[in-house]
């Protein structure tokens, strides 16, 4: 049996504290599979051969190998019902595949999930009665008011409307007599006109004093526009409805370009409403399939749909999906008051936006819509150099882990950093081409956009300001490779705080 490397052996012991029930493959540059050791029953693979290839022995290996830097490929479904974290390591012209059993750390997760997604729909739901209680509370009290008024308000009200009624309404019956008698002077008959339309149109003046009586006593919803995040709404949604959605078997999806300002101004409360009211409905009519929430912004507004796959809707129901208490008889049985698309039809009206919605029986529904939304980190980055000013150089944190983002800020505000971070490499790309900042630390490991691809598209965009890895691998090739496509630094995980403030100083410095 070959001997292991030393650098592959390092790496092994890196992870140990972490994982256990450890396999490794070693495989050769033409892909043949050379020495193994461990577990490998312990993930079904029972029958491996010396010298075959490597991929037909192991399926999931297809197009992993000959990769230019370690791939970590998390929670991989094996055979018997296991998961393992599944390292792929280029060494020496060939790889070598490390497997640690993650089975009970995934079923944790899921369970983790579980909890969360079910104490913040549980949260919701408690913050929406109390709501919806106080709100009912201050109706009746109005009501109550109102009530006592209508008593003694009734005759006189009914009494002063005959006579403004009537008044007018004699004076263009005795004008119209007078027309229909005139048998000479125009002039006549242009005075009698004029008493006509003087009257009718205090009759309509009448008439829209009463209509805007009638909208005040039923009360006039006020928007509140302010600079708010949009992916955090739709990050907060996410976690709302995806446990929901996941108890019928739905894939629920949610899609925002990277593109899209970090912050707009609209009515928060309000666009959050339209689309937990649309979300909500489209889970309801869906028994099997998708719902999917897109999210574009261009031209100075935000554009959303909410497509599903499920029952659909004709033309004639189509015609009545935005009126209050109306419910087709295919929902008879399920829960709701026919109110919610009638409320998101209302407030993108008032948000001066538009919803429309495009359906076909047996085809599923798409609400499309969008609402005015100028962006708002123009405002976001004169604070951010007001901070710079304050807390001197600012730092990107990029990081998929919300631990190691926390972490790091404390370390750098520790530091007199002022500190902005992302989960991915898209969006370190966007915030970085927005905020220009100081200095970037770079997780190199990441869904989406890894760091590596993440550098050197910031570098091909001529970004000049320093960027640091950071990484757990401690194999030269990786760092090597991360040098290679542009970082200036390379730090290892853990790192602490005096090693970080010492190692970012002289790149700012320098700056």
């Amino acid at each position: 049996m070959a001997k292991i490397p030393l650098s592959i052996a390092k790496y092994i012991r890196s992870m140990w504290m972490a994982e256990t029930i450890m396999t490794y493959l070693h495989i050769d540059e033409q892909g043949h599979l050379m020495d193994w050791g461990g577990y490998p029953q312990h993930y079904g693979l029972d029958n491996l051969a010396n010298g075959k290839s490597a991929i037909e022995q192991i399926n999931f290996l297809e197009g992993l190998l000959n990769l230019p830097h370690t791939q970590v490929l998390q929670f991989m479904r094996v055979k018997e019902g296991r998961c393992a974290h599944v390292h792929i390591i280029p060494l020496d012209k060939g790889a070598w595949v490390l497997m640690f059993d993650a089975t009970e750390e995934h079923e944790r997760q899921q369970v983790m999930q579980q909890q969360l997604n079910e104490l913040s729909i549980f949260s919701y739901r408690q913050s929406q009665l109390l709501q919806d209680l106080e709100t009912a509370r201050e109706q009746l009290v109005e009501e109550k008011n109102q009530l006592e008024q209508v008593s003694e308000l009734k005759s006189h009200f009914l009494s002063t409307l005959s006579h403004e009624l009537r008044t007018p309404l004699t004076s263009i019956v005795g004008y119209t007599e007078l027309l229909d008698n005139a048998e000479q002077a125009d002039a006549h008959q242009v005075n009698y006109l004029a008493s006509v339309k003087n009257n009718a149109n205090h009759l309509l003046s009448l008439i829209d004093n009463v209509l805007d009586q009638a909208t005040l006593e039923a009360g006039q919803v006020v928007l509140n526009p302010n600079s708010c995040e949009v992916r955090q709404i739709l990050t907060d949604l996410k976690s709302l409805f995806f446990h929901i959605a996941q108890e019928k078997g739905l894939v629920f999806e949610i899609k925002i370009p990277v593109t899209t300002p970090v912050r707009v101004t609209i009515d928060e409360l309000a666009f959050r409403q339209v689309l937990i009211n649309l979300i909500t409905n489209a889970i309801k009519f869906t028994e099997k399939g998708f719902v999917r929430v897109t999210i574009n912004w261009q031209d100075e507004r935000l554009e959303f749909a909410v497509a599903d796959s499920g029952s659909g809707m004709s033309q004639e129901a189509m015609q009545k999906i935005f009126t209050a208490f109306h419910r087709e008889s295919t929902a008879k049985n399920l829960p709701g008051a026919g109110l919610g698309l009638a409320i998101s039809h209302h407030l993108v009206k008032l948000m001066e936006g538009e919803l429309t919605v495009e359906s076909e029986i047996g085809k599923g529904s798409v609400f499309n819509g969008f609402i005015p939304a100028p962006i708002a980190h123009s405002l976001n980055l004169k604070d951010e150099q007001n901070k710079r000013s304050q807390l001197g150089a600012t730092v990107l944190v990029v990081d998929d882990s919300v631990d190691i983002r926390q972490l790091m800020e404390i370390y750098l505000k520790e530091g007199g950093y002022t500190v902005s971070s992302a989960n991915n490499g898209d969006e370190a790309i966007f915030l970085a081409q927005q905020l220009k900042p100081d200095l970037i630390l770079m997780d190199m490991q990441m869904p989406v956009t890894n760091g590596y691809e993440a550098v050197k598209q910031l570098r091909r965009d001529n970004f000049t300001a320093p960027i640091i890895a950071l990484s757990a691998s401690t194999l030269p090739a990786d760092k090597n490779y991360a040098l290679e496509v542009g970082c200036d630094h390379y730090l290892l995980k853990p790192v602490f705080c005096e090693e970080l403030l010492e190692t970012i100083k002289p790149f700012l410095n320098n700056a």
